[in-house]
């Protein structure tokens, strides 16, 4: 089978290079990595080009900047492949036969969404750190939707971030699962949407994908803000509202307990805001989805 790669790219010309090499170092041959430059100010769009120059695997498409959300949704129209993946410009994956390993999982499989745990590289302290948490495949595959998911949410090992799963991209088409441009926490919205739509899930128990932290420019290295709140906030909205819904009970629990560390995040965020913000988020809201 085929996969597709998609990397938003903006401003990285510090660490795009070891990103794309390590998926270009990959066994397994037959994908093609889609780099969308999101109108870069440094030397990130010459490097995408200078890549596509050298392997006709390597897609560049430059636009003017929309932000990460736009970008992807670049990518996936622009995809060819059988399932898509999804890697952030600064990270990289560490080992050479991930997608030998994967591409055999799903050919058996044929999952709609295989996921996989992640370790984070620390690059202020030159440090690796991985969760501990395991998940066996054969708790995942071939198992009902509810049972698979209810699993990994168990091991705290369901992230919420994209880049932690391999979806199949008729999937990906048929449901229309684009990402919301304009929000913060898109990958909260994005994986709630995808898990009312999917029905087969699969596991890769390996850990290859690191997670660049600590170098300052990451989100998650800078205060919160009051739109980040308020849209993770409606996010919550949406989507408990949503659960609310389902008529299958079991999947419905599972749904919930999906939305509950997002909820937890919500709680903690809440107390950086000042007095008038927290007005403007509504806090009697938001203690409401406590019951």
């Amino acid at each position: 089978m085929k996969y597709s790669v998609i990397i938003p790219v903006y401003n990285s010309e510090k660490y795009l290079r070891k990103c794309i090499d390590s998926i270009l170092a990959q066994k397994y041959k037959d994908f093609e990595i889609i780099l969308v430059d999101d109108e870069s100010k440094d030397l990130s769009a010459k490097i995408c080009d200078d890549y596509a120059q050298k392997d006709n695997r390597v897609k560049v498409i430059h636009k003017t900047n929309g932000g990460t959300a736009d970008s992807r949704n670049v990518g996936i129209r622009a995809a060819s492949g059988d399932y898509i993946m999804f890697v952030d410009n600064d990270d990289y994956w560490k080992r050479k036969n991930t997608l030998e390993d994967i591409d055999c999982q799903l050919n058996e499989s044929h999952a709609d969404v295989l996921m996989y745990d992640t370790m984070e590289y620390w690059e202020n302290e030159n440090r690796f750190t991985q969760s501990g948490k395991t998940c066996k495949r054969q708790e995942i595959v071939n198992q009902p939707k509810e049972y698979a998911l209810k699993t990994v949410i168990e091991q705290g090992i369901l992230y919420r971030a994209v880049w932690a799963k391999v979806v199949k991209r008729q999937l990906i088409v048929d449901h229309n699962l684009l990402f919301e441009k304009g929000i913060r926490n898109e990958d909260t919205e994005w994986t709630a949407k995808m898990l009312l739509c999917a029905e087969s899930y699969d596991w890769y128990e390996k850990v290859f994908y690191v997670y660049r932290k600590g170098t300052g420019e990451a989100q998650t290295d800078k205060r919160v803000t009051f739109k980040e709140v308020n849209d993770l906030k409606n996010i919550l909205d949406k989507y408990i509202t949503l659960a609310d819904t389902i008529e299958n009970s079991d999947f419905q629990k599972v749904f919930k307990s999906y939305l509950a560390f997002p909820y937890a995040v919500l709680m903690g965020q809440v107390q950086v805001l000042n007095n008038e913000e927290k007005k403007k988020i509504g806090m009697s809201t938001i203690k409401r989805y406590s019951t």
